[in-house]
């Protein structure tokens, strides 16, 4: 199967998986994984998996042993491994909806990516930011992360205090975008 996938705001890759083993009952389920070729531009990759829980992952790719988190929001997947974070996205998807004016090409919301607990908010009411901006630092499987202002704009509310524990999806600033932000940063 070939799959084009957008990881953070890089260029689309071609990911190719040639081979893929599900175990004895054909499928994913806990405690259960699998093997897998995949295949990266020039790059071929023996991948072997187990489910641990539903969001966390044993992985072994060309025998180097790595444990992956991943949370699913909508057709977005947050994936850390070894302390960094990467957004996947089906880049053809992107596409489709970029192309027809519609969907959530870039962030909309300051939510975090993972279940996680407010460590800092940085910003207050009625501060001005700048698109990249840090907002709010989260705490999840040890590891810190700045959730940034996805445009510039206002601050209007923040709706979380540290020590909160918070979810995907959950929005914890809002802010009001700035009139005279257009629809493209290009």
């Amino acid at each position: 199967m070939e799959y084009r996938l957008k990881i953070g705001d890089g260029e689309p890759i071609q990911v190719d998986v040639d081979e893929i083993d599900l175990g004895e009952n054909g499928s994913a389920n806990r405690n259960e994984g699998g093997t897998m070729s995949l295949v990266l531009g020039d790059r071929s990759f023996d991948v072997s998996f187990l489910n641990i829980s539903e969001n966390l992952i044993h992985i072994e790719i060309d025998g180097m042993a790595h444990r992956a988190h991943i949370v699913v929001d909508g057709d977005e997947k947050h994936i850390m491994i070894d302390g960094a974070e990467y957004l996947v996205r089906d880049a053809d998807l992107l596409e489709k909806r970029v192309s027809r004016g519609g969907g959530r090409a870039v962030p909309t919301e300051v939510t975090p990516p993972m279940p996680s607990v407010v460590v800092r908010v940085l910003v207050n009411i009625g501060d001005v930011v700048e698109k990249g901006d840090g907002a709010v630092v989260v705490s999840s499987m040890k590891m810190e992360t700045t959730l940034f202002a996805p445009f510039g704009g206002t601050v209007t509310k923040i709706n979380v205090s540290e020590g909160d524990k918070v979810d995907p999806g959950q929005i914890l600033v809002d802010i009001e975008k700035d009139g005279e932000e257009g629809e493209s940063d290009d």
